[in-house]
């Protein structure tokens, strides 16, 4: 039997939940008209997760483990293993790995690249087995938090190449928008619906409204998406582990820091780490299972065992788990949510829907339905807030929260690889995007709201940039993005909150020319993977132009 393509043979379409602390895989095809969340070793959540280790055989080479034993070495090799690799994406920082006491050093969409091409090798073993066709997946679409970075979606493109998909082949997508096509194919009459998403590393908000063209033929417009990067159920496990920790603290009356690896205290850099691991994955399954009991007995005996062994054991009820304030800092770049707690936490979400609602211009009122996506979502102060703000019930149905978002991406590559499917999606720009000009004010070119038709929006600046001096030969092009949602009163310095700088590039070869005589015209083209390329061009007839991929230039 060859081997075909899935570019030759369109029957399969596949979309990946890339997750800070699970993936999923979703498949549709065509063959029996079904979305299928893939199993890869038992299970449809598979940790995002790799550990390394040597080649006997070959000694310059690794061998790989993903998935669950990769989660499970870590308790044994916290050095060669690697969890919630989504949250450096973007980074430029590499990730140190010690393997037998040498050190390597990767980048961070390398090692996402691995673990895709893990995901990507099992579903095209799934395929083999239930179907019998042996398929080389070359497309996919994998979603991104509403509030990723253009950098950060040009490196998961890149891991997405290492992987092994094809660069034509690659879409992403709104992890929001892509839990609202779930539900909005099995709709039958007209609502707005808000996608409530509080994954593993960030939170995203989405409001969309679906009207029923005809039967089974929906009509999905995103009018509003926004969300936290830094905000996800790790920093709720944060809270659990400084809760467990401040028992160390005060059992050991502060004679030892897990979290200072140089400090010389008696406990190795080692044992630091294994006690690090063992607190975030006691932390993880207490956070779990508060959603369903009052209360949980915390109980790690040995945390460490030298310089004199110490076990940990006490009870964590609901209420202590919300309320509790972080006191201590984990983790090497972890402050912001000192002083925090998981309502703290949970009032911010809840800002992030406020502001979703704004940029829609809709009322809690006007929301139909409420749909709950990711982990953290399943902790009943998040059903109670969204109710008494809603005075609605969040929906409960069929649809699974954990596997919507990669569904969906799979409805999403059928879309763009199918002229035949039944069903509509409209999506809008998350912020406003605009140039830097005199006097360092915000020109806005592309407005907050703006709808992405046929996967591309091209707009031209309304007005032409002059030279501000005679002879002037060369042009700073600077860009901007405006973070905020502030659709009555706009900013106007590129220096105000909420302005972030993207990229920057210069206009050479400008002829010289009186000043304001020569003048340069700015095209923005946004695709609905949200990476942005900005033209510049002179008018004049001897004009040059310049061309910059935001991403490239961070």
């Amino acid at each position: 039997m060859g081997i075909l393509s899935i570019d030759e043979e369109q029957n399969f379409y596949m979309g990946i939940d890339f997750g800070t602390t699970n993936s999923v895989v979703s498949l549709y095809s065509n063959l029996d008209k079904q979305v299928h969340t893939i199993q890869i070793e038992g299970d449809c959540l598979v940790p995002t997760a790799i550990q390394f280790e040597k080649d006997e055989e070959f000694a310059d080479k690794f061998i790989r483990n993903f998935g669950f034993s990769a989660r499970e070495s870590v308790s044994v090799y916290p050095e060669s293993t690697v969890l919630s690799i989504k949250r450096l994406l973007g980074r430029d920082t590499p990730v140190e790995i010690v393997v037998d006491k040498e050190k390597y050093l990767f980048m961070p969409e390398d090692i996402a690249g691995e673990i895709l091409g893990f995901l990507k090798q099992k579903t095209e073993e799934f395929i083999q087995q239930e179907y019998g066709t042996a398929v080389i997946l070359d497309s996919c679409v994998i979603t991104v938090p509403a509030n990723s970075t253009d950098k950060q979606k040009s490196k998961t493109k890149q891991a997405a190449r290492l992987a092994g998909f094809k660069e034509e082949g690659i879409s992403l997508r709104l992890e929001p928008a892509a839990a609202a096509i779930t539900y909005a194919i099995d709709q039958e009459k007209n609502k707005k619906v808000l996608i409530y998403d509080f994954g593993g590393g960030t939170f995203d908000a989405c409001i969309l409204d679906i009207e029923m063209i005809r039967e089974n033929e929906p009509k999905i417009e995103i009018i509003s998406t926004y969300g936290e990067n830094n905000l996800g159920g790790n920093d709720i496990d944060n809270i659990v582990i400084d809760m467990i920790y401040q028992k160390f603290l005060e059992q050991t009356e502060g004679k030892f820091n897990l979290y200072d690896l140089n400090c010389d205290d008696g406990i190795s850099a080692k044992q630091k780490k294994l006690a690090q691991v063992r607190m975030r994955q006691v932390a993880t399954m207490t956070k779990e299972r508060l959603s369903v009991s009052s209360s949980v007995k915390v109980n790690i005996a040995p945390i460490i065992q030298e310089p004199v062994p110490v076990n940990i054991q006490f009870e964590i009820d609901r209420n202590s788990f919300l309320t509790y304030k972080r006191t201590n800092k984990i983790g090497q770049n972890d402050k912001e949510y000192v002083g925090k707690s998981v309502e703290d936490l949970i009032d911010s979400s809840i800002k992030i829907v406020e502001e979703c609602l704004a940029s829609a211009k809709v009322t809690t009122e006007d929301i139909d339905e409420i749909i709950l996506v990711g982990g953290s979502s399943s902790i009943p102060l998040i059903r109670e807030k969204l109710q008494n703000k809603f005075n609605i019930l969040p929906y409960q149905g069929k649809i699974s929260p954990a596997f919507s978002i990669s569904q969906g991406a799979a409805y999403y590559s059928k879309l763009l690889n199918d002229d035949g499917v039944s069903y509509e999606v409209t999506e809008k720009t998350v912020h406003a995007f605009g140039l830097e000009v005199s006097g360092r004010r915000f020109m806005e070119v592309i407005k907050e709201g703006t709808p992405i038709i046929n996967n591309e929006l091209i707009v031209e600046a309304k007005h032409l940039l002059e030279t501000g001096v005679d002879d002037l030969t060369s042009m700073a092009i600077s860009v901007y993005e405006d973070t905020r949602s502030n659709l009555e009163n706009r900013h106007l310095f590129v220096y105000d909150e909420g302005m972030k700088r993207l990229a920057g590039t210069t206009l050479r070869g400008i002829p010289k020319a009186r000043r304001g005589e020569e003048k340069v015209k700015v095209v923005f083209k946004l695709t609905t993977d949200n990476i942005l390329t900005v033209m510049a061009k002179c008018v004049s007839t001897d004009g040059v132009e310049t061309i910059l991929t935001v991403d490239e230039l961070y």
